[in-house]
C-alpha cells in the first residue's frame, strides 16, 4: 500500500523550503533610509518654524492694540559744560520781585509763589497764624516793631545798602546788626561778579510767632522753627542765602558761621564786634502795646513770656493806631 506522506526514494529531489514573497517597496526604504530621515527632520523643522511665526505675529497684534499712540517728546536738553579752571565768574541774572525763589529755609519762611497774591487783612495775629502762610500778613506790625527797635538801639537793625551783586527777596526785611552788616559788605565786595540772594535776614517777633505756630501745627511747609525770642534772625545776625555753597568760604572768612547740613542756607555772624542785643524786638513790641493800651501795660524788659504772647496774639497784623516813637516813655508795670 503506498504511503501518502511522501517517498523515501533517494532518487527524488528534496522539496525547497517555503519562502515569503518580498514586501513591496521595502528594498527602497532600506537603501534610502538616511534620505528618509533627513526629509522627516526637514518637515518637523518646518512645522516648528510655522508655529513660532504664528506666535510672534499674535504678540505683535496684541502690542499694537494695547500700546498708546506715540507722542512727541521734547528734545533733550544739552548739559552745560563745566567752566574751565581759572575762568572768570559770570554774574547770574538778577531775581526780580515777581520771580519764584527756590531756596531752603531754616526755621521759617515758606516758599513764595511765582506770583504772590496780596495778603488778606486779618483782625489779629492769632488769626493770621491760623489762616495765612506768609509772614507778609503781619507786615504793618513788623515795620512798627523795627522802627521802635531802632529807637531803642540804633545799631541793632541797620539797613543794608544796595550792591550790584546783591539780590534781596521781596518778603525780606534787609536789616542786620551793624558789625554783621559791615562784614557782609566786605564779603560782597570781594566777589563783585558773583550774585548773592538773601532769602531771610531780620525777622520780627511777630513773624517768628507765625513760623513757630506753623511748625507746631504742621502747616505751610515749615518743618522746624525756633520759639519767639530765641531766633538769631530776631537780633539781626542771621542770614539765609540761596547760593550758600558758593559764598560759604567767603562768609566764613568774615566770621559768619555756617550752621551745617541740617540747615544748609543759614549763616550766623559770630564776630567779636557783634553786640548782644537779644530781646530788642520783643521790647519794641512791649512799648508799642503799652502806648496803645495804657490800661493793660506789660513789662518792658525784652523777655518773651506768656503775657507777651497773649498780647501779641491780640495785636492787629496791620499795625497799631499809634506807631513807633523815639520819645522816652514811662516804663511799663513792674
Amino acid at each position: 500500500m503506498a504511503d501518502d506522506g511522501g517517498s523515501d526514494d533517494p532518487r527524488l529531489p528534496e522539496p525547497e523550503p517555503h519562502r515569503r514573497a518580498p514586501e513591496a517597496g521595502r528594498p527602497w526604504l532600506q537603501q534610502n533610509r538616511n534620505l528618509a530621515l533627513g526629509l522627516g527632520c526637514v518637515a518637523l523643522c518646518g512645522v516648528i518654524a510655522l508655529a513660532v511665526a504664528s506666535m510672534v505675529s499674535s504678540d505683535r497684534q496684541r502690542a499694537k492694540v494695547g500700546s498708546p499712540p506715540p507722542t512727541s517728546s521734547a528734545p533733550p536738553v544739552a548739559a552745560t559744560p563745566p567752566a574751565a579752571p581759572g575762568a572768570p565768574e559770570v554774574p547770574l541774572p538778577l531775581v526780580t520781585e515777581g520771580d519764584a525763589l527756590d531756596y531752603e529755609s531754616d526755621d521759617g519762611e515758606p516758599r513764595q509763589p511765582a506770583k504772590p497774591t496780596p495778603p488778606r487783612a486779618y483782625t489779629t495775629v492769632a488769626q493770621a497764624a491760623v489762616e495765612s502762610c506768609t509772614t507778609a500778613s503781619v507786615d504793618g506790625l513788623s515795620r512798627q516793631i523795627i522802627a521802635q527797635a531802632r529807637c531803642i538801639k540804633p545799631n541793632q537793625f541797620v539797613p543794608l545798602p544796595s550792591r550790584p551783586n546783591l539780590v534781596i527777596a521781596s518778603q525780606v526785611f534787609p536789616y542786620l546788626e551793624l558789625e554783621a552788616k559791615n562784614r557782609l559788605l566786605k564779603a560782597l565786595d570781594s566777589k563783585p561778579k558773583q550774585k548773592m540772594t538773601i532769602n531771610s535776614a531780620l525777622r520780627t517777633v511777630a513773624q517768628q510767632y507765625l513760623v513757630w505756630r506753623w511748625s507746631a501745627t504742621k502747616r505751610c511747609g515749615v518743618p522746624l522753627a525756633t520759639p519767639p525770642g530765641e531766633s538769631n534772625h530776631e537780633i539781626g545776625t542771621a542770614l539765609d542765602i540761596a547760593e550758600a555753597g558758593t559764598w560759604r568760604p567767603v562768609l566764613e572768612a568774615q566770621q559768619f558761621k555756617w550752621l551745617g547740613p541740617s540747615d544748609r542756607v543759614h549763616f550766623d555772624y559770630r564776630g567779636g564786634g557783634a553786640a548782644q542785643n537779644a530781646g530788642t524786638d520783643v521790647m519794641a513790641f512791649q512799648k508799642l502795646w503799652n502806648r496803645n493800651h495804657p490800661e493793660d501795660k506789660i513789662n518792658e524788659d525784652g523777655r518773651y513770656n506768656a503775657a507777651v504772647e497773649q498780647r501779641l496774639k491780640q495785636s492787629p497784623p496791620a499795625g497799631f493806631p499809634l506807631g513807633a516813637s523815639c520819645a522816652k516813655s514811662s516804663p511799663g508795670k513792674r
